[in-house]
């Protein structure tokens, strides 16, 4: 029986030569270059929106602005409504004439507090009916007062109770 032999340096049929051809390696670069725009695009909304919590909370604190946000005229008026709570007999009524007066520079009656710029959206009296829909309060009802305020783009409410 005869043996062929071949010579090392040619390939036979179905051998090709190793490596890549030049249209394989521009399409995987092309590919590689489309997935690293959307990695980028994604990694970058990602970072850049990261900080948004922070630049909120910080807003609505009013850090870093000199003025207070809604949240720290909240728990000013908060502080207000405990002080009134422990040394006045009439406190909810007082306490509401504060949350009308204290966003005024000028003209406050005197003794009444600075809580901060804001505008008043809502501050009166309401009562639950049997349903847990809140309803105006009667003359002699007003044990809930719910204030409602705007500071900038933020608001926030809270019920002051007897």
């Amino acid at each position: 029986m005869e043996r062929k032999t071949r010579k090392p340096d040619t390939p036979g049929p179905g051998i090709g030569r190793g490596g890549f051809t030049l249209l394989e390696v521009i399409v995987a670069v092309v590919v590689a270059g489309i997935m690293a725009v959307f990695l980028a695009q994604f990694v970058y909304t990602g970072v850049i929106h990261s900080a948004d919590p922070v630049r909120q909370l910080q807003a609505m604190y009013g850090w870093g602005s000199g003025v207070p946000g809604v949240t720290g005229i909240m728990e000013t008026m908060t502080a207000s409504y405990k002080n009134l709570a422990s040394t006045q007999y009439d406190f909810l009524a007082i306490f509401k004439d504060y949350v009308d007066n204290g966003n005024k520079t000028t003209g406050r009656p005197t003794g009444y507090p600075y809580f901060g710029p804001y505008e008043t959206i809502r501050n009166d009296y309401i009562v639950f009916d049997g349903t847990g829909k809140e309803q105006p309060a009667g003359p002699t009802e007003r044990t809930i007062l719910r204030v409602t305020i705007r500071s900038g783009n933020q608001t926030a409410t809270a019920l002051f109770t007897r």
